[in-house]
């Protein structure tokens, strides 16, 4: 699903613009993601697993992302830079699944506690209503306290724990929190 252009202010003053991206924006995508997967330990993918991906592959994402009839990718610019992401897609094919959308949220550093994560949960929000999702899940690192505000800002409650979701280059493991949100 392709997500119309709109403009935001922030709580900083500084506007941006809310969009799906483009293939054009593969590459500075990949940037984005080498950047945002370097500044916090909460995400499942590592900044090298991007930083090695080529551009086309991101191309390729990008297109499948746009076609999608229920998902959707929005994309956060300064310009052209990109500070945020947020994408909704189908729990599963079948048909008992239907009505259930996962979801997740990236943002810049530089861009924390200004807003924007909060205008873009409620742009996901209502993109799943608009596609007919009942249901909005997600899962979030139990140590990641700003995510987790801002998911039970909006109504998200947790429903169990994943134990050992993420195994750290140190050895080390992270759980999730498995939340969720009826819409």
């Amino acid at each position: 699903m392709k997500y119309e252009a709109r403009t935001l202010t922030l709580k900083d003053g500084r506007t941006c613009v809310l969009r799906s991206a483009e293939k054009a924006d593969a590459a500075e995508m990949l940037r984005y993601m080498v950047q945002v997967l370097s500044e916090t330990p909460y995400l499942i993918s590592s900044p090298e697993e991007f930083a090695a991906m080529p551009v086309e592959k991101e191309e390729a994402f990008i297109e499948n992302a746009l076609s999608a009839e229920r998902a959707v990718m929005i994309t956060a610019f300064d310009g052209d830079r990109i500070i945020g992401t947020a994408d909704l897609r189908s729990a599963g094919a079948r048909q008992r699944v239907q009505h259930r959308c996962g979801m997740g949220i990236t943002i810049l550093e530089e861009y924390w506690g200004v807003g924007l994560g909060s205008q873009m949960m409620q742009a996901i929000i209502d993109c799943a209503k608009s596609l007919g999702y009942e249901q909005l899940e997600l899962d979030v690192d139990v140590a990641n306290r700003r995510a987790i505000n801002l998911y039970t800002k909006f109504g998200f409650k947790v429903y169990g724990c994943h134990p050992h979701n993420i195994r750290n280059a140190d050895g080390t493991y992270a759980d999730d929190y498995l939340m969720y949100k009826v819409l």
